[in-house]
């Protein structure tokens, strides 16, 4: 069952995803007047109200705020229910203008070699985006939420995420069945993600360890004014009620150490509790099926052919992808040739010929 009430022109992103929440439990809602809600959730009956102003006249509501309860359990069981999702990308347009002279701009041969277009297939790339949850922790906690999407077929990162994943241009159902391209798996494609984002976490942590290690020195600067004043204190004490000049020496050394340890067991505690700790771990996995072309291309000299050359069309930035050299495996757009095969810049102890 879905909503009851009119539903608002406008709303926040807040309230719209606890409608969605409750539409994805078959559950009911109505909005009883602005930013006020009745919830029907499975046998539950709850009445929210996003507005704190609006408590005092509804004090059954429960108010709804990032950090209230209510939402941190509402989130916590969306992320467990619908922690995976599969959907297609649609709208894009499979059929380019005369893809053969765009894919010879954008491969570069040797001026006695040329490209020829064999067969162009659509099909489907699966675009993984994997969102990991990377806790900060010292003595305070912050949270970051990290996507990172990879192409599965060449595992390599997504450039365009908020072109891929426009929200008017996913759906549950392709707009043509096609069959999906080779590739090494999920598996590989998330350790692949998890390469990236241990670079980008890494980052991240050296940036916040710099700055809580500014704040840290500044606290342990005031704690050392604060040990060098009892210091102080101490051998003024020292001297009060005798004028044996060993037994004021001996006083002061004592008191003096003892200030000294508890002066450097508070600032060692310090320091080990504000070193930075990084925890991260997987919180979702959504899988977009993109159709790209497949051109199967052969690279020919002379009137002799080199070797097969596969291309792929991403309608999605009407590009060429970077192909990956069929003696290395690097990722380039130009080539050459070199005693019978296919070469790159990147290739060890070649001369590509020109």
């Amino acid at each position: 069952m879905a909503r009851i009430g009119m539903e608002p022109i406008l709303s926040s992103p807040l309230e719209q995803f606890v409608r969605d929440y409750v539409e994805a439990r078959e559950g009911a809602w109505e909005e009883i007047e602005p930013q006020v809600y009745d919830l029907l959730i499975g046998s539950e009956m709850v009445e929210i109200a996003f507005d704190p102003e609006a408590l005092p006249e509804h004090p059954q509501a429960q108010l709804a705020s990032l950090g209230s309860p209510l939402i941190d359990r509402l989130l916590g069981d969306a992320a467990t229910r619908w922690s995976a999702a599969r959907l297609y990308r649609i709208g894009l347009n499979l059929h380019p203008h005369d893809i053969e002279t765009r894919a010879r701009r954008a491969i570069s041969l040797p001026a006695d070699a040329s490209l020829k277009v064999e067969r162009v297939r659509a099909m489907s790339f699966p675009q993984a985006i994997f969102w990991f949850k990377t806790i900060f922790s010292s003595d305070q906690k912050e949270e970051e939420i990290l996507p990172v999407g990879m192409d599965l077929h060449y595992l390599r990162e997504v450039r365009h995420l908020d072109a891929l994943t426009a929200s008017d241009r996913l759906c549950p159902e392709p707009e043509v069945r096609l069959a999906e391209c080779r590739h090494p798996g999920m598996t590989a494609g998330y350790r692949a993600a998890r390469g990236h984002v241990v670079r980008t976490v890494t980052a991240l942590a050296n940036s916040r360890r710099r700055e809580w290690a500014g704040r840290v020195e500044k606290q342990i600067a005031r704690m050392s004014d604060y040990y060098e004043q009892l210091r102080k204190e101490a051998e003024e004490q020292s001297t009060r009620g005798t004028s044996d000049a060993a037994a004021i020496a001996a006083r002061t050394a004592s008191r003096r150490d003892a200030i000294n340890r508890e002066e450097r067991l508070r600032i060692a505690e310090l320091r080990q509790k504000s070193a930075v700790r990084v925890t991260m771990k997987l919180a979702s996995i959504m899988v977009v099926q993109q159709p790209k072309l497949m051109v199967s291309s052969l690279i020919m000299s002379k009137d002799r052919i080199i070797g097969p050359l596969e291309l792929v069309w991403d309608p999605l930035s009407e590009s060429i992808e970077a192909v990956p050299c069929p003696s290395c495996g690097q990722p380039q757009f130009g080539f050459g040739i070199e005693r019978g095969r296919i070469v790159c810049a990147a290739c060890p102890k070649t001369t590509m010929r020109r």
